[in-house]
């Protein structure tokens, strides 16, 4: 009975696919192919594509499979969770596309700015230029975020971290340069930082580390704080007293959240 339960198994992931589109399918590498006028399915990746008869009204034929690591896919196809695009170069294999490397990432490995939204939520961007394994789109080195690191202006910034100054630093190209530090109660941060959840601005002034951005003060909010009106207001909070002024919002005025 467990091999009959494991073949059936094999048989309705087939199936699914069949329902979507896939006009073959092989059982070994899970590799099968599409018409390109269907959706891949979540967590395949584009192989190879070609202009087949089996595909109709101009559809290119795509293979799709599992990825791995250092999987060779075209450009156009979707990067899956876990991944990063490492490498972009002309091929044969991807019709008008251009063909791609994608890796598992660790810290310090070299990305591809064209793969950008795929760079894992605990990762940012921390040197990039136009030279390297990424044809005409800038190399990026990531790295595991921490506290203090530079990043530049282009890099994703992983929940509860605050973007803390502002500067020009050759590393990031064309972008400016910041550094990140793990947000914090009565933290400084810069303007163009983005606010953790439940957080709320309490200070707006200049802050000399933040370059041509305005600075202010954070704080983890609680019923009845008082924030700045440029503030987010956290979920299950609400304005209870407002507007009102205050020296420390600087140019906004202040309000006051309750939750209860």
């Amino acid at each position: 009975m467990k091999f009959a339960g494991i073949w059936l198994g094999r048989l309705f992931a087939v199936l699914a696919l069949v329902a979507g589109g896939v006009v073959w399918f092989g059982g070994a590498a899970q590799a099968a192919t599409v018409c390109g006028s269907q959706a891949v399915p979540t967590g395949y990746v584009i192989t190879s594509e070609s202009l087949t008869s089996a595909c109709t009204g101009g559809y290119l034929t795509e293979t799709i499979q599992l990825p791995h690591n250092g999987i060779a896919i075209c450009d156009n196809s979707p990067i899956p969770s876990g991944y990063v695009l490492t490498a972009n170069y002309t091929t044969n294999n991807c019709g008008s596309y251009q063909g791609g490397t994608l890796s598992t990432p660790y810290s310090g490995i070299t990305v591809c700015g064209n793969g950008n939204g795929a760079i894992p939520g605990n990762y940012v961007i921390t040197s990039e230029g136009p030279t390297g394994p990424c044809a005409q789109f800038y190399s990026e080195v990531i790295k595991t975020v921490s506290s203090g690191i530079q990043i530049c202006g282009n890099s994703p910034i992983p929940a509860n971290y605050v973007i803390t100054s502002d500067y020009t630093l050759s590393a990031c190209g064309i972008y400016q340069a910041a550094n990140l530090t793990a947000a914090y109660n009565g933290m400084q941060f810069c303007g163009n930082s983005p606010i953790p959840a439940n957080y709320v601005i309490t200070g707006n002034y200049a802050v000399n580390s933040c370059g041509q951005y305005l600075g202010g003060s954070l704080a983890v909010v609680y019923n009845g704080i008082t924030a700045c009106a440029d503030s987010p207001i956290p979920a299950g909070y609400w304005v209870s007293a407002g507007y009102f002024q205050t020296s420390a919002c600087g140019m906004y005025q202040a309000e006051r959240l309750s939750n209860s």
